[in-house]
C-alpha cells in the first residue's frame, strides 16, 4: 500500500511529540493524554481511555471479524552511553533519535497511521490499543484485555524489521538464594561461605537441560542481579542471585520451576505472567500476512510483549530493529516507518478482503 508523504511526515511528527515526552513505564500519563487528544481528532466518538491505557473501535459498514492492533509506548529506563538527548527527537538524515523511537514508539504511530488509512467500508471492526506498561509493571495490556470487545485476530507491534512471527517465548523471573554461615573473615573455618554455596549453585543450574526443538533451540535461565555480603571482614552467610528465565512451548513455565524444584536449589518464583506462544501458522492472521507482496519474511522473536496475554491467534510484527532496544542511541528510520504503515495497511486490506 503506498503512503501518502503527508500522512507519512504527521506521522514522523507524531513520533517526535511522543519521545519529547519521558514515559518510564508506569509513568505514562503525559505521553497518554498527548495520545488521547490525538486519537480523539483521529476518531471522533471512538476513543476510550483506561487508565493510561487507550482503546479505539473502529467498525466497518457491515458485521465480519475483528482484528486488534496492539503496541506500547512506555519505555525503559535512559541506558547509559547516550550521545544524544534521549529526549530531544533529534533527526540526522533519514533517522529519528530519541528513548523508544523503536521500541515501540514507531510501532504505535505507524498502526495509527495505518487505521487512519483504512477504508470504513469494510465487514468487521478494527480495534486499536495503545498499551501501558509493557516494559515493567501489570496495570497494561494484561490488565484492559479483559475489558476490550472479544477479537478473531492480533497484531502486536514490536521491533521485528516487520518480520513475521508467530511464536514468542514466555518469561519469568525468580530469586535463587545460596545459603552459608557467617564469621569473621580472618577465620573462614569457623563458617560457610555462602560464595562457594553460589558456584556450587549455578553447577547444578547449568547441568538442566534446557535444549529443545523450538525456534530458539533452548529455554533460558540467566543470573543477571547478584547481592550478597554486609561487610569487607565478614563471611558472608547469604547470596541472592535474580533469574532471568525465558520458556518455550516445550520447556514452558511449569518445566521450568519443577526443574529448580527437582536439582535441590532454593528458589522463589516472583513474577509467572507471561507464558510462551505457538500460534496457528494457518490462522486467518497468518493466511492475511500471506497474501501481502512483496512476501514478508518468517522472523524468530526473542524477546517476551503483550502477545502473552492475547485471547486470539496473534503474530508479532513491527517496524525497526530488535538490536537498538534498550540500548542509548535508539533510533528509527523514516523509511521502515513509511513501509510499516504500508505493510500494516495491506495486511488489513486482506484479513477483511478474506472475510467478505
Amino acid at each position: 500500500m503506498s503512503v501518502p508523504v503527508p500522512m507519512l511526515e504527521e506521522t514522523a511528527e507524531l513520533l517526535k511529540s511522543l519521545i519529547r515526552i519521558p514515559s518510564l513505564s508506569g509513568k505514562e500519563s503525559d505521553a497518554a493524554d498527548l495520545l488521547q487528544k490525538k486519537l480523539q481528532d483521529y476518531f471522533p466518538q471512538a476513543v476510550k481511555r483506561s487508565g493510561h491505557n487507550l482503546v479505539v473501535e473502529i467498525k466497518g459498514t457491515t458485521a465480519g471479524p475483528t482484528l486488534l492492533l496492539c503496541s506500547h509506548f512506555d519505555t525503559v529506563s535512559v541506558a547509559a552511553g547516550w550521545t544524544r538527548d534521549p529526549f530531544g527527537a533529534s533527526v540526522e538524515g533519514d533517522r529519528i533519535y530519541g528513548l523508544g523511537a523503536n521500541d515501540a514508539g514507531a510501532s504505535v504511530v505507524s498502526m495509527i497511521a495505518a487505521a487512519r488509512l483504512l477504508d470504513r467500508n469494510f465487514a468487521g471492526c478494527l480495534l486499536l490499543c495503545l498499551a501501558a506498561e509493557e516494559e515493567a509493571g501489570n496495570q497494561g495490556f494484561v490488565k484492559v484485555e479483559p475489558e476490550l470487545p472479544r477479537y478473531d485476530a492480533a497484531i502486536f507491534g514490536e521491533p521485528t524489521n516487520m518480520g513475521v512471527a508467530p511464536a514468542m517465548r514466555g518469561s519469568m523471573r525468580a530469586k535463587m538464594r545460596s545459603h552459608g554461615k557467617s564469621c569473621h573473615a580472618s577465620r573462614p573455618w569457623e563458617g560457610k561461605n555462602a560464595v562457594d554455596q553460589f558456584v556450587q549453585d549455578m553447577q547444578k543450574l547449568r547441568a538442566i537441560d534446557l535444549k529443545d526443538s523450538s525456534p530458539w533451540k533452548q529455554a533460558t535461565v540467566e543470573p543477571t542481579v547478584i547481592r550478597g555480603g554486609e561487610s569487607t571482614n565478614q563471611i558472608p552467610d547469604l547470596i541472592e542471585a535474580t533469574l532471568d528465565i525465558r520458556t518455550t512451548p516445550e520447556k514452558d513455565n511449569d518445566w521450568i520451576i519443577a526443574a529448580l524444584n527437582k536439582a535441590g536449589l532454593d528458589t522463589e518464583i516472583i513474577v509467572n505472567r507471561r507464558r510462551p506462544m505457538l500460534n496457528d501458522i494457518n490462522s486467518p492472521i497468518m493466511k492475511a500476512v500471506r497474501k501481502v507482496q512483496p512476501p514478508l519474511a518468517d522472523y524468530t522473536f526473542n524477546g517476551s510483549c503483550d502477545m502473552a496475554f492475547a485471547a486470539a491467534p496473534s503474530i508479532v510484527m513491527g517496524p525497526g530493529q530488535s538490536n537498538r532496544s534498550h540500548v542509548a542511541d535508539e533510533f528509527i528510520a523514516l523509511p521502515e516507518l513509511q513501509q510499516a504503515i504500508g505493510i500494516y495497511g495491506a495486511v488489513l486490506k486482506a484479513f477483511y478482503t478474506a472475510s467478505s
